[in-house]
């Protein structure tokens, strides 16, 4: 990831009801959320209720200091992408529950996983960012096999963010988001960013090329369409390349749904509620990059609203996500009782009010992921 975000990508797992905590003796209660938090140089998971009662519990393993959390076929995945291990996390409590290595030996250095997709074999798929390569995991926790993907770029590393996994007409394919930066200049955004298919059955792949650039994040996935922020290069914020994407996996098409131009900054995160889309969108001003949110129309792309929280001073808005209709809002500025995850009800017009109390959590709270 770019340097001035890669502690940006931490992440929020939002479960909703039904889930549970871990108490102090062990035991599991009742509660909305899985939080993973962080101060870039040790990581906490555990769980929040709407009442705004935390309970970051498992500090006690090493979890890095960049993580990010996965979620694929209802079972969750803690990302340590700075110590190349995945975890394997209980849906109830956060609780790790195993510990996969997706180093390449023959590398010096993290591979930085990304992403995690289960086949329907069982199989783990995780993409490798600084290798060009997709690590398969067997159901024993062992690389059973790579899949490169340098042929894909140029310099040899196509940059790959992000997976899903899904049936289309028939057959399994996975499909993978590759930003195509210059890893000999600062990772620029220089060439088209690929969506790269791989049919699970006979191996077989194409690619289509992505009409935005700089694939950021995780897909955000609603009614069968993939969602993507599209950042472009992060010192502009008038390209015609860059904004919100629409991608179709059924076929295999894909749309710039919101301009950069029209949601006024690069796009680092998309989530989408039924027709209530929201984006948190950077600004332009090197090592700054004032922060705010924007909502718009899911269906058209239309925006409705800018600057609904914010701008910030800096970065400082690192993710969000839609429960129903309130929507959860990372905020990495630390406040008297913590760091907040603002809450906002929105109305079937999308109009969003600001909750009076946030959920506050002991470190930075930076992603949110909801599941169904």
């Amino acid at each position: 990831m770019k340097l001035f975000v890669v502690a940006a990508l931490l992440a929020l797992l939002f479960v909703g009801c039904g889930t549970k905590t871990q108490t102090a003796d062990g035991a599991c209660v009742q509660s909305d959320a899985i939080v993973v938090a962080s101060d870039y140089v040790s990581s906490r998971v555990g769980s929040v209720s709407l009442d705004g009662t935390a309970n970051l519990a498992w500090a006690g393993v090493d979890l890095g200091g960049d993580p990010i959390l996965a979620t694929s076929r209802g079972r969750a995945f803690f990302v340590a992408r700075d110590k190349d291990l995945v975890f394997e996390i209980d849906s109830s409590c956060g609780e790790p529950r195993s510990k996969i290595d997706v180093h390449d030996p023959k590398r010096q250095g993290t591979t930085n996983p990304q992403d995690v997709a289960i086949a329907p074999d069982g199989m783990m798929w995780v993409p490798r960012y600084n290798e060009p390569s997709i690590a398969v995991i067997d159901a024993h926790g062992g690389i059973a096999k790579t899949l490169d993907l340098s042929m894909y770029d140029p310099d040899g590393n196509p940059n790959a963010s992000a997976i899903e996994i899904f049936e289309v007409g028939g057959a399994t394919r996975a499909f993978v988001a590759l930003e195509r930066l210059d890893d000999h200049d600062r990772l620029k955004s220089k060439l088209p960013s690929w969506m790269l298919r791989i049919d699970l059955a006979s191996g077989a792949t194409d690619t289509l090329e992505l009409v935005g650039r700089d694939p950021f994040g995780t897909m955000e996935v609603a009614d069968g369409l993939f969602y993507l922020a599209m950042p472009g290069n992060f010192d502009a914020a008038d390209e015609a390349n860059a904004g919100v994407e629409r991608f179709d996996p059924a076929s295999f098409t894909s749309k710039l749904l919101a301009s950069e131009r029209d949601l006024g900054g690069s796009v680092t995160q998309v989530a989408i509620s039924r027709k209530c889309g929201a984006a948190i969108v950077a600004d332009p001003t090197p090592n700054v990059n004032r922060t705010s949110v924007v909502i718009f129309d899911a269906p058209s792309g239309q925006v409705i609203a800018k600057n609904v929280f914010g701008p910030t001073e800096g970065f400082d808005l690192s993710t969000l996500a839609w429960r129903g209709n309130l929507l959860l809002l990372g905020d990495v500025r630390r406040a008297s009782r913590g760091f907040p995850i603002h809450v906002f009800d929105a109305t079937d017009a999308c109009a969003l009010t600001l909750h009076p109390d946030a959920i506050f959590v002991s470190q930075k709270p930076v992603a949110v992921r909801v599941t169904h």
